[in-house]
């Protein structure tokens, strides 16, 4: 799966095995940034084909996010490579041993 490049200077750094983190972004890791309106996270290529979430704070965007990647998945069809994705993903426990 491609993920945007967000310039470093305005990407968030996310320790993403935070207790306090969800499960959702914990897995799927989306990028998180500062922007002219506050913060946005996103997971895919890019706004308009991604996942993406904006906020006040690191945590509002994240919850956004979340809230708009359970509806992408919920609403997606079956040509939905990014929501496939995250379906496939979120399926493979961490426990899995190949």
């Amino acid at each position: 799966m491609q993920q945007m490049e967000i310039p470093g200077n305005r990407v968030v750094e996310i320790n993403y095995e935070n207790d306090d983190l969800s499960r959702l972004a914990k897995d799927l890791r989306p990028v998180v940034w500062v922007d002219e309106q506050g913060y946005s996270c996103l997971l895919g290529p890019d706004p308009q084909e991604g996942i993406i979430g904006t906020g006040s704070s690191v945590a509002a965007a994240l919850a956004d996010w979340e809230q708009q990647l359970k509806e992408r998945v919920r609403t997606a069809g079956a040509s939905d490579e990014l929501a496939q994705y995250v379906i496939d993903t979120l399926r493979i426990s961490k426990d899995d041993v190949w």
